[in-house]
């Protein structure tokens, strides 16, 4: 079995293994979404690079893919793949204080807000 890294680039189960192993702050064996977070945030290097693993990190939230916002949804299939069940509630609970437009979604520059 495979699994999509950040990058959308094909990963053995024992990759995916050791980066949840490497990130997993709690030691739980998933990736909450903190851990995540500090997946994203770890990627070192100039402005730019971290601008474009921010975005494929968006991308990753998206529900529809192109879509240009995360949705509550979209955010609590990704928090699910990565092993932090969360009700629909909580994830608009999680998305309302970063929604600077009072949409009930997220668009890039508000995600890029939430990350920093």
């Amino acid at each position: 079995m495979y699994f999509a890294s950040t990058t959308g680039e094909a990963m053995s189960r024992e990759d995916a293994e050791r980066v949840i192993g490497e990130f997993d702050g709690d030691g739980d064996g998933t990736l909450g979404f903190g851990d995540f977070v500090r997946m994203v945030d770890g990627g070192g290097g100039d402005g730019r690079e971290f601008d474009g693993d921010l975005r494929r990190a968006f991308e990753m939230f998206e529900e529809d893919k192109g879509e240009g916002c995360i949705t509550p949804r979209g955010l609590q299939r990704m928090l699910v793949r990565l092993g932090d069940r969360k009700s629909l509630d909580e994830c608009t609970a999680m998305i309302r204080p970063f929604d600077l437009d009072g949409d009930g979604v997220l668009d890039f520059p508000e995600f890029q807000r939430m990350m920093n």
